[in-house]
């Protein structure tokens, strides 16, 4: 990943953001009740090109759904190959060990 790259093409999200919120199949009033902004707030971000992180993750689930999905499935992958690597160095718990120590952690014993 080259951080450079990843920072225009940030750019070129935000350019583009508000096109984007106008050809969704969302209503602007959705993604002001998500974001609980009020209106003027909401467009003077978009002006000004001032949308958090945060935000745009918010939207991104709404606004990008097919994108979303395949980020998500990605994730889920790198989780999985995580995973097996660690069962591979014997990184594992047995379950009744962390059932016993959960139990007296919350005190359900």
């Amino acid at each position: 990943m080259n951080r450079v790259s990843v920072i225009y093409e940030y750019d070129a999200i935000i350019e583009k953001l508000a096109d984007d919120i106008k050809n969704s199949d969302f209503k602007v009033q959705y993604f002001l009740k998500l974001l609980n902004l009020k209106s003027s707030f909401f467009y003077k971000k978009i002006r000004e090109k001032r949308f958090t992180s945060e935000e745009l993750k918010l939207i991104s689930k709404d606004l990008y759904p097919d994108e979303f999905q395949d980020y998500k499935e990605e994730l889920i992958d790198k989780l999985i190959e995580k995973s097996k690597q660690e069962i591979k160095e014997g990184k594992v718990s047995n379950f009744e060990d962390i059932l016993q120590e959960s139990k007296i952690k919350y005190g359900i014993l």
